[in-house]
């Protein structure tokens, strides 16, 4: 998985675990709730048995300066 910030109500810092397509590379939405059985993009079947799910994490508050460098 990769980690990814985004900006959550348009101030908070935060970080997430993302996973991509093993085939095309094409981020998934994936999460505990739902699993894709395949990649919507190239049609790759796709198995998460053995994820273990993790806690989006909350890391602080966007100023103005940290709200453009999150926004590139």
């Amino acid at each position: 998985p990769e980690k990814v910030t985004y900006l959550q109500f348009g101030f908070v810092i935060m970080e997430r675990e993302r996973y991509s397509c093993p085939r095309c590379k094409k981020p998934l939405d994936a999460g505990p709730n739902y699993q894709p059985r395949y990649c919507d993009q190239c049609g790759q079947k796709l198995t998460f048995a053995g994820i273990e799910w993790k806690e989006e994490r909350e890391l602080g508050f966007a100023r103005r300066a940290a709200y453009e460098s999150i926004q590139n």
